[in-house]
């Protein structure tokens, strides 16, 4: 981490509200899309975004220096979004608390698709029900194993498959759908 950001952490550390906005400006719009992948609204998505950063805040002091920083701040943003979701969705069960934020595998599987794509698989995520959108971004996207993620969510291994395999499936679905309506759209043969 270079020295900049040291200096922005350790302002931010000690309430400056103006380093606080840079550090936000500088993170909200990665952050906003990982919230979003786990919401079902933008305005859910932002609600998640700001409470995350606040937590951020909270705890920016507890950050030890060990491992990625962007790292750390990703999985904050994660289990945030896993827990809001749970925690305002009553007929799921909720995830237990995540103490270790050390440990993270970032993906940057989102420079490979352009942003028309992205705003088309974000849209379909949106449809999935909420068991189904949560199980399957944290399989697919956070890349959690299985039984990762029927540890976290309290839940047994072969319901995470179930509803990743519907999600995939529904998902699937979608988007064969949506290609048939442009090729009829267009004219076009299929």
């Amino acid at each position: 981490m270079d020295q900049n950001m040291q200096d922005l952490i350790k302002k931010c550390i000690e309430g400056d509200q103006r380093s606080q906005k840079v550090f936000y400006d500088k993170y909200k719009a990665r952050f906003y899309a990982v919230c979003l992948r786990y919401s079902s609204s933008p305005e859910e998505a932002q609600d998640i975004l700001i409470e995350a950063f606040l937590k951020v805040f909270k705890y920016l002091k507890n950050y030890r220096g060990e491992g990625e920083f962007d790292g750390w701040l990703y999985k904050i943003f994660v289990n945030h979004a896993i827990n809001y979701v749970y925690k305002n969705e009553k007929d799921i069960l909720s995830p237990k608390n995540v103490q270790d934020l050390d440990s993270v595998k970032l993906t940057e599987r989102n420079e490979a698709f352009s942003s028309e794509m992205r705003d088309v698989l974000l849209r379909y995520l949106q449809l999935l029900n909420i068991r189904e959108r949560t199980i399957f971004n944290m399989v697919a996207i956070e890349e959690y194993t299985f039984a990762e993620v029927a540890d976290e969510l309290q839940i047994k291994k072969s319901v995470v498959k179930t509803y990743y395999y519907r999600a995939r499936g529904n998902l699937q679905m979608m988007i064969q759908k949506n290609e048939k309506e442009l090729l009829n759209e267009y004219n076009l043969k299929h």
